[in-house]
């Protein structure tokens, strides 16, 4: 008897039990793989170290409660850690403490503190942007590098602020850091995903869509109106080639390039954007992108005109910088008429969202 209810109880226990435990566990180790491999951002975390800094009573009701998630957030964002290709060596640092550097490498301190704010957003969201895009080959140990034309610029304010900003180091490192902190965690989404936030100079009274640009259509980066870019000091610029320099320079580059005659017969058809930077053009019957020809003669943008005389050829630029994005004089003029550093970053970056990086 007693052993055949032995037996009826292992049969319930194979048949009923086990199948459950076995479930439990398959969908507990799904829960794990989906928390540990499915990050859009994996940029590591420290954990807390201070204990109740957050509480301000003992007495924890609901609101105290959702204030202190809330901080519990925003520390977690200041103590992400980030991999930073500096001056040729890899670095980790805190990603507020990048991003702090990065504005004070990228933007005049002296400019306002919101537009400060909306460059510390666009600095750590391309930062993030680079992290979903996965290992780059220019430096494949770190995140982003201090190379302005390929990441950001970036400057240790422990080290490098006195050398940068002279008897000022102080009050704008300070005024710095508080930006990077006052937006700690925040970044520009579009569809739920970091964008890459580029950010340049001055427009000219409009900024450029990427395609005109880089041939690629990039919805959020689409060509926008700026007011203010005319107070940065390279708006305006002008530099002029003898005739005979300027064929070499081409020569150099393009050795099957007609270059005879006068140089008013060297250019013909150029085209422009709608923001008005030259997209394409020839010289000398070789067709040439805007791009291309800012590079080739160090143009402050591609908003060009071009005029020539028998022995010489002089460009005339407005704007500076791609174009692209932000304008840093543009989000200048808009904290100076009293508009928020979400204001300026709405109003660049086309139908996108402030978003935390926690979420």
């Amino acid at each position: 008897m007693k052993r055949l209810l032995f037996l009826c109880v292992l049969v319930l226990f194979l048949v009923y039990i086990a199948p459950l435990g076995f479930q439990f566990y398959r969908n507990h180790q799904e829960a794990e793989q989906t928390i540990h491999t499915v990050q859009n951002v994996e940029i590591t975390s420290e954990p807390q170290t201070s204990e109740g800094e957050n509480a301000e009573s003992e007495d924890k009701n609901a609101e105290n409660t959702s204030q202190d998630e809330n901080s519990a957030d925003e520390s977690e964002a200041q103590d992400t850690l980030l991999t930073v290709s500096v001056d040729g060596s890899v670095r980790e640092m805190a990603l507020e403490d990048y991003v702090a550097g990065a504005v004070a490498a990228e933007m005049p301190a002296s400019f306002p503190e919101e537009a400060l704010k909306a460059q510390a957003v666009a600095a750590r969201t391309y930062a993030v942007y680079k992290q979903s895009l996965g290992k780059d080959e220019t430096h494949p140990d770190a995140v982003v590098c201090d190379d302005y034309t390929h990441c950001a610029a970036f400057v240790d304010l422990d080290h490098g602020a006195q050398e940068l900003w002279g008897k000022n180091a102080d009050e704008w490192s300070e005024k710095v850091r508080n930006a990077a902190q006052a937006t700690a965690g925040k970044i520009v989404t579009y569809d739920g995903q970091p964008i890459a936030a580029v950010f340049h100079a001055a427009s000219a009274d409009q900024t450029e869509a990427a395609v005109s640009v880089w041939g690629s259509d990039i919805p959020y980066l689409s060509s926008v109106e700026s007011d203010g870019d005319d107070a940065c000091p390279k708006y305006d610029a002008s530099v002029t080639f003898g005739s005979e320099e300027f064929r070499q320079i081409m020569l150099t580059q393009y050795p099957d390039i007609n270059l005879t005659g006068l140089p008013k017969t060297w250019f013909t058809d150029i085209q422009s954007s709608e923001a008005g930077g030259v997209t394409a053009c020839k010289i000398g019957g070789k067709e040439l992108k805007g791009t291309e020809v800012r590079t080739l003669f160090e143009l402050n943008s591609t908003h060009f005109t071009i005029s020539t005389t028998d022995t010489s050829i002089t460009f005339h630029t407005e704007g500076y910088g791609h174009g692209v994005g932000m304008s840093q004089y543009g989000a200048k003029s808009m904290a100076e008429d009293g508009k928020s550093y979400e204001d300026i970053v709405l109003h660049y970056y086309t139908d996108t969202e402030i978003s935390d990086i926690t979420s």
